[in-house]
């Protein structure tokens, strides 16, 4: 599935590796003729940077200070008021020193001195890395004089050397703007840098800006005060209102200098016209103006006329409405088993994750959860009443609740292929016995696809495969071969059988849009930047997955469930509905029809490394896995030979159940790499370890068990050593027994010793 990738992905990671490098000492040489500083590399990555976010207010001083110490990759942005951003005042705004969470919003400070008397014109460019979020505006200080620009990001795939970098909307924006050179004097100058949300509603994680590199240039071309520019951009976000189809049209009016409040901005589409007036609160940048407009259809005139100052501009383009999409909210909870807390108390955590689903479907009809595993529902049946048993059961067979095929999320590049056969068998045997659906198969967090999976999971029936990666920077083949992008597509396997695969980027995409507790403005920030990966035109749906809903083994956050019917009421489009996996992806499938891709070879075991922490009970559970089937064979023989004996099968599917929690992803404790010796990571290694130690105890006594019974109906004679190949093919070896020392081993054939 991705090995075309590899090699180029590996030179290039290199490429940007070395480009940091090389380039550290020359960060703020730039242009020797016309550049007054430079700090970082113009190369889409933050490595040349300090990572984190400071705890105290940066001042980057050009001559003095070192990036790599200095001046800190990412800026967490500051929630404005929206009603603030209509002062009208002369001066600029007091900022002030907030913190957000941990997070240091205030404004980043670079300062420079100038020789000389400051020329005619300059102008700043800077470059910026972006996460989950759409792009928070920028606000820049001049030595007071006070601008912000909006950012227009752009999907860019490259690893920027920042974790965000492998977030579900990382991409790339650039702000560059000429300034009159009286803005400047000779001596010491000042330019601050802030992230800002324009908004009254605060939501968690609003994400910020991570700097790629900034610089201050002469400008040759001069600067003109009376210049303006526009742009008209048709939004995703659509309205209803009387009964009429509305779509929310952005503008967007720079200027150089301060103007005039009230300046009148008139936008026509389709010869209706909406008019609005300039805040003119700053003195230079741009003005965000939001126009809602009947509905339109593709390549309508639209006109844009504005006066600013005595001076009337005009704009004409020609504008498309953009896809009304549909969000199928797939509401799910990763399970690792063990890491984040101990696995008996993440049992408790999961089934009490389904009593607070079944809940909250009761009380909104639309609702729907998606376990991650059929562990978690073993647990639940266990440590719940026979009337709580019959709930969930039903609960599932209404298709409220939805059981993956697999038993937990597996390292599939560690198990043989028998075991990751078998870790599907608990979820079967359920469907089974109750009738209800075993139709899909999810991988999440660990970016593991072996090639062999594609086939296990189709033979089994298994027609709908997803996954919501956790990539990181240890999965870069997976991230930059578009995958995303180019979901769905059939994943062949080595044996011809396909599954329908859905990838995405993250696995907790409702809480990265809209925050926890969902808010609709956070969606209203981050959709535009999320949709971008698929507004190509080989995607053919209107529909897409937001694949999760939040965090690995956290209790649900109720006000999810009323997520949808609040955005619905905002907005027509996009709209927001709940889903289960196989339904989301049936959906999309059914609107491609016929063309979709088809995708051959492996995807990769990333970040399989725990196993090397723990060597020793690996190389137990990897044996363990090939004696399993032997002790199968041996207990299914014993019942053929003898009609009155029956396999164990209590003690086999123990046995099966333990090799495949032993394969499951997580390795040890959260903090089993900081704090390797804390009571919680000693602990949780030891049940890990418990797994392949009860594997191994439950087959050797599968098979002892049944050699004995096999032995009875063996006419081999008293003392007679019986030795039974379990294996599908003829073999030679050792055999090891032991032997009281007045015995001997003796050939019947010749009577020799």
């Amino acid at each position: 599935m991705t090995i075309r990738l590899k090699a180029a992905i590996l030179v290039r990671s290199m490429v940007f590796f070395l480009a940091g490098f090389l380039l550290f000492g020359a960060a703020m040489r730039g242009d020797p003729v016309n550049t007054v500083f430079r700090i970082g590399t113009f190369d889409h990555s933050a490595a040349e940077f300090v990572h984190g976010s400071p705890d105290h207010p940066v001042c980057f001083i050009i001559g003095q200070s070192n990036p790599a110490k200095d001046w800190y990759a990412f800026q967490p942005a500051e929630f404005i008021p929206a009603a603030s951003t209509h002062r009208t005042g002369n001066g600029p705004p007091r900022h002030a020193i907030v913190k957000f969470g941990a997070m240091l919003t205030a404004p980043r400070a670079i300062q420079f001195s100038l020789d000389h008397a400051p020329a005619d014109a300059y102008r700043l460019r800077v470059s910026l890395l972006i996460g989950t979020s759409s792009g928070p505006a920028l606000r820049i200080s001049i030595n007071g004089k006070r601008g912000t620009f909006y950012l227009h990001p752009k999907l860019f795939s490259g690893n920027g050397g920042q974790p965000d970098s492998s977030d579900m909307a990382y991409s790339h924006a650039e702000v560059s703007f000429a300034f009159p050179g009286s803005y400047l004097r000779r001596g010491t100058n000042t330019i601050t840098l802030q992230a800002i949300e324009e908004t009254d509603k605060v939501w968690y994680d609003a994400g910020g800006l991570t700097y790629d590199a900034i610089e201050l240039d002469r400008d040759m071309e001069g600067f003109h005060s009376q210049a303006s520019s526009a742009q008209i951009l048709p939004t995703i976000f659509y309205q209803k209102r009387q009964g009429q189809l509305d779509e929310i049209v952005d503008v967007f009016i720079r200027y150089g200098e301060r103007v005039k409040p009230g300046s009148s901005v008139d936008l026509a589409v389709a010869g209706k016209h909406h008019r609005q007036q300039l805040k003119a609160n700053q003195d230079f940048g741009e003005e965000k103006l939001e126009f809602v407009v009947p509905e339109f259809p593709a390549h309508t005139r639209a006109q844009l006329i504005w006066n600013i100052d005595g001076h009337r501009w005009r704009k004409e383009q020609s504008v498309d409405p953009q896809k009304k999409w549909t969000l199928l909210l797939v509401p799910h909870i990763h399970l690792d088993v063990g890491y984040s807390d101990y696995q008996a108390k993440v049992a408790a955590i999961q089934s009490r994750v389904i009593d607070e689903a079944m809940d909250l479907t009761a009380q909104h009809p639309d609702f729907r959860f998606s376990m991650d595993g059929e562990w978690a529902l073993a647990q639940f049946l266990k440590t719940h009443t026979p009337a709580e048993q019959q709930r969930v059961i039903a609960a599932i067979q209404k298709q409220q609740l939805f059981v993956p095929a697999q038993y937990a999320i597996l390292l599939t590049g560690f198990p043989t292929a028998e075991t990751l056969i078998r870790s599907l068998y608990p979820s079967a045997n359920f469907s089974r016995v109750h009738k209800t659906p075993f139709n899909y198969a999810n991988i999440t967090d660990v970016p593991s696809y072996s090639w062999s999976y594609a086939s296990v999971l189709a033979a089994a029936g298994i027609k709908y495969f997803l996954a919501g990666s956790n990539s990181g920077g240890r999965a870069p083949v997976l991230q930059e071969g578009h995958l995303n992008e180019d979901s769905p597509f059939w994943w062949e396997g080595p044996d011809g059988k396909k599954v329908l695969f859905w990838y995405s980027l993250d696995y907790q995409q409702m809480q990265n849009l809209f925050g926890l507790p969902p808010q609709l403005a956070a969606g209203r920030d981050k959709l535009p930047m999320f949709l971008q990966q698929y507004r190509h035109a080989s995607y053919r749906a209107n529909a897409i997955i937001l694949f999760g809903s939040q965090a690995e083994n956290t209790d649900l956050f109720p006000q999810q469930a009323e997520l949808a019917q609040r955005w619905n009421r905002v907005y027509a489009y996009p709209r927001l509905r709940y889903s289960g996996f196989h339904d989301a992806l049936k959906n999309i499938a059914r609107q491609f029809g016929n063309d979709i891709p088809t995708v051959r070879g492996d995807g990769g075991p990333y970040w399989e490394d725990g196993i090397a922490s723990d060597a020793h009970y690996a190389a137990l559970e990897r044996q363990n896995e090939s004696r399993g089937p032997s002790a199968e064979k041996l207990a299914t023989l014993t019942s053929l030979v003898n009609p009155r004996l029956a396999a164990d099968r209590v003690d086999l599917d123990r046995m099966w159940t333990d090799m495949v929690l032993m394969d499951e992803h997580t390795w040890d404790s959260g903090n089993s790499v900081s704090d390797p010796k804390s009571t919680e990571a000693v602990q949780q290694l030891a049940v890990k370890d418990s797994y392949a130690i009860k594997a191994r105890a439950l087959g050797d006594f599968v098979m002892r068990n049944s050699m004995a019974s096999l032995a009875d109906s063996i006419s081999a004679g008293q003392g007679s050593l019986i030795v039974f190949n379990t294996l599908n093919w003829s073999r030679s070896g050792l055999v090891s027994i032991d032997l009281y020392k007045n015995q001997e081993i003796v050939d019947p054939s010749t009577g020799q010793v």
